[in-house]
């Protein structure tokens, strides 16, 4: 996720070109790779396991390693070698920029230290953008003066890396009041307080979520939409119905009520609300796909 916003910021400023950043992702994507794959490759996880491990994450907010100490398949020892052999994000971009004489490693210094300055950055903000940790990455970018809007967008971009695309980025949330789209996979939850959770996109955009979970959700029957269509969008609200089962269990452990209505999904129409809900523009895998949430604000389509 670092590179992902490092990068961009790198292209702003014409340090490197699209072509280049699109290169050392393809580079890096062999170099940095999911733990369970690493984790079946030294022999410590069977293909099974794994795979087990990764439909546990559908109805568990944890991370792939937490979820392997819990079942008792891995030590935290085990763990922290395996994260150790997936390498630390800065340094890998750092690294891959250099060994494609695109940048000089003190170019790369110098730009992180701009990159701060430009965006007010601390010291810590730095270290967590660094670090490719998504809690602490949402908590520099994400500030909304309402928890549940923080706790919600963050399980959210966990969820789209761990099922849909590593190579995810976001902006800082907007406030609406009213928000046209022209494709939306959306749901609601009702009870202590009214939520409502949607992704929306233009043209094919949304296919980058369909697509790779749909073949998550079914991996014995490779899917491959080519349009967006009721199936892709139903595979989109699919996705959208885990992470409020996740969200709706969190809110339960902390005696909030909360009931999930079915998915819906809306073309060609526009969002209206009484109070302000918010929308985070997202890029995953260079796809432009706008997150909604909305906590209380009385959303309705017209």
């Amino acid at each position: 996720m670092f590179e992902q916003f490092f990068g961009n910021y790198l292209i702003q400023k014409k340090l490197i070109t699209s072509d280049q950043f699109a290169d050392v992702l393809e580079t890096q994507k062999s170099s940095r790779v999911k733990l369970g794959l690493i984790a079946v490759a030294e022999k410590m996880l069977t293909p099974r396991q794994t795979y087990e491990i990764n439909m546990l994450q559908v109805t568990l907010d944890k991370r792939f390693g937490d979820i392997a100490v819990d079942k008792g398949y891995l030590t935290p020892d085990q763990v922290s070698h395996l994260l150790s052999l997936q390498g630390n994000p800065y340094l890998l971009f750092a690294q891959t920029l250099a060994e494609k004489n695109i940048m000089t490693l003190a170019e790369v210094e110098d730009a992180v230290l701009r990159y701060k300055e430009e965006n007010s950055f601390t010291d810590d903000d730095i270290e967590a953008i660094k670090s490719g940790d998504i809690d602490r990455i949402t908590n520099v970018f994400i500030k909304i003066n309402a928890p549940l809007y923080n706790d919600m967008i963050a399980l959210a971009i966990r969820n789209i890396i761990r099922f849909i695309d590593t190579s995810v980025s976001f902006s800082a949330p907007i406030a609406c009041k009213t928000y046209r789209f022209e494709n939306l996979a959306s749901q609601c939850l009702k009870g202590d307080h009214d939520i409502l959770l949607g992704f929306a996109g233009k043209g094919n955009s949304l296919l980058t979520i369909a697509t790779p979970y749909a073949n998550i959700a079914n991996p014995y029957e490779k899917e491959e939409f080519t349009e967006v269509d009721e199936d892709s969008l139903d595979a989109v609200c699919e996705f959208t119905n885990v992470i409020n089962g996740l969200f709706a269990s969190k809110l339960s452990y902390e005696d909030i009520n909360i009931d999930m209505l079915p998915p819906i999904t809306y073309n060609d129409n526009e969002l209206v609300s009484e109070g302000e809900f918010y929308v985070v523009p997202l890029k995953i895998n260079s796809s432009d796909i706008d997150l909604i949430i909305s906590v209380d604000a009385k959303v309705v389509v017209k």
